[in-house]
């Protein structure tokens, strides 16, 4: 209910690069009448003028999105779109499915479908998961989400895709070599599972799902085990056969060995040893400071404050006592999260703060949350006090988050009334309205944080873990 709230927050076209997104998805299931047709150039297509004309508002924040006529008749030139393979396809074939004579209805049940693909998986994958594994994976989605993730979670933006891949591929993964028969064979499904859905919707996912499986190798693998690791050996081959098949047929690959494409001239001395220290600025974008939708819906202050807080408390909290295993992992996880976007922007020829975007980043940051919260004691560590101010800081970061959202839209960001439906010039023709869509994306999102305090506080505890094994 929390990412269907979001779902309803912002117009059609409101997700990044949704100009290249939605003619994607369109023509996702190839040509057809009225939907997608030939345009005379391989490389464009002809869709329905209102998918061509949705981001009418962008990079205009104080304007809202009643410039969308969402009725037009007629079909438009798709000019930058999927049709020469730049992205993997299967998100935007998937997502095809849904495409109608109406542009909202089609919208909004994909984001909708998404949403629910989304909460589907990763509760079934914590249901599969052993018990002792499974709140790595719950404070790994909790507290990377707010704001972009829930924003991304609910769009048709195909990195909602790379970032479920990312939070269930390595913990799928290391769960299964961790357990034997038939739950084995279930996690091992699931990470390849994760890789299909990651790889087939943008070509970094597929190096973060070998990443991913390098993590649940450092973690799982044990010398006199060969037998016990066969299920996840196999499905760790199947991962990197996928995500190379995936990676070599997109185009985007280019972009990820050699660069984003610009224009600027070569990266000075001291403009390297900028990015190199000025990466952490792309991680706090990640929680709000760079914006939602174009980048020109940036939210309060407070939620960026409030989540990055969170974010950083689970990374201390959960390497208290750490392993060796453990910490080579959550190192190499770090180093991924500094190194990555500084390669790139130095292949790039760009400045932290232009070309490559904070949302790249989330599936690591993601995977070094649930890395670093890998541990016995994340239960016990997260009972009273910590999961109250942590879940109320959350709570109150994602409502005023999705309060900046909607007023975006309905009026534009230079308004600040409580009311985000006030005066407003846009807004769904059925459909709770702004201040309902707010209300109960606010009670939900709290509901998840109030149900976790209460299991936490009433003790639950791992089973098949003594006492010993906490010693360690």
């Amino acid at each position: 209910m929390t990412l269907v709230s979001w779902a309803f927050a912002s117009p059609v076209g409101s997700s990044p690069d949704d100009n290249f997104h939605l003619p994607s998805i369109w023509c996702g299931l190839g040509d057809r009448e009225g939907l997608c047709e030939p345009s005379g150039d391989d490389s464009t297509r002809l869709v329905p003028t209102p998918v061509t004309t949705a981001p009418c508002y962008a990079f205009q924040p104080n304007e809202s999105a009643a410039c969308w006529i969402s009725d037009e008749s007629g079909l438009s030139e798709a000019t930058w779109m999927n049709a020469v393979g730049l992205y993997p396809p299967l998100f935007y074939t998937t997502m095809s499915v849904f495409v109608g004579p109406d542009v909202t209805t089609s919208v909004i049940t994909m984001r909708i479908f998404n949403s629910t693909l989304i909460v589907g998986i990763l509760s079934t994958v914590f249901f599969v998961l052993p018990t002792r594994l499974r709140p790595a994976l719950v404070i790994s989605i909790l507290a990377t989400s707010v704001p972009l993730g829930l924003f991304v979670f609910a769009s048709t933006n195909p990195s909602s895709w790379a970032m479920l891949a990312a939070a269930i591929i390595w913990v799928s993964l290391y769960g299964a070599t961790q357990t034997t028969g038939r739950r084995q064979v279930a996690l091992g499904s699931l990470a390849v599972l994760g890789a299909v859905l990651g790889a087939g919707s943008r070509a970094d996912s597929s190096i973060y799902a070998v990443f991913a499986v390098v993590l649940a190798a450092v973690l799982g693998v044990r010398r006199g085990h060969a037998r016990s690791l066969l299920v996840p050996g196999i499905a760790a081959a199947v991962i990197v056969a996928v995500c190379a098949g995936f990676y070599l047929s997109s185009g985007q690959s280019a972009s990820l060995a050699a660069g984003l494409p610009t224009d600027n001239p070569p990266l000075t001395g001291g403009q390297q040893l900028a990015n190199l220290f000025g990466v952490p600025v792309l991680w706090y974008g990640a929680f709000g400071a760079s914006g939602l939708g174009w980048l020109d819906t940036v939210p309060p202050a407070a939620v960026t404050n409030l989540a990055f807080a969170v974010f950083a408390a689970t990374i201390f909290i959960g390497i208290h006592r750490l392993t060796a295993r453990r910490a080579l992992a959550v190192a190499a996880a770090f180093g991924a999260l500094w190194l990555v976007p500084f390669v790139l922007l130095a292949q790039s020829r760009a400045v932290v703060g232009t070309e490559v975007q904070s949302r790249y980043l989330l599936p690591l940051i993601i995977i070094l949350v649930g890395v670093a919260s890998l541990t016995p004691q994340a239960s016990a560590a997260w009972q009273g006090p910590r999961s109250l101010v942590a879940g109320t800081a959350l709570a109150v970061a994602m409502s005023l988050a999705l309060h900046a959202n909607i007023r975006r839209y309905t009026v534009g960001a230079d308004s600040n009334a409580i009311d985000p439906g006030a005066g407003a010039e846009w807004w769904w023709v059925t459909g709770p309205s702004p201040m309902g869509i707010w209300i109960i994306g606010t009670v939900c999102f709290a509901g998840i944080f109030a149900l976790l305090y209460v299991v936490l506080r009433n003790g639950v505890v791992e089973p098949g873990i003594d006492s010993e094994e906490l010693t360690r």
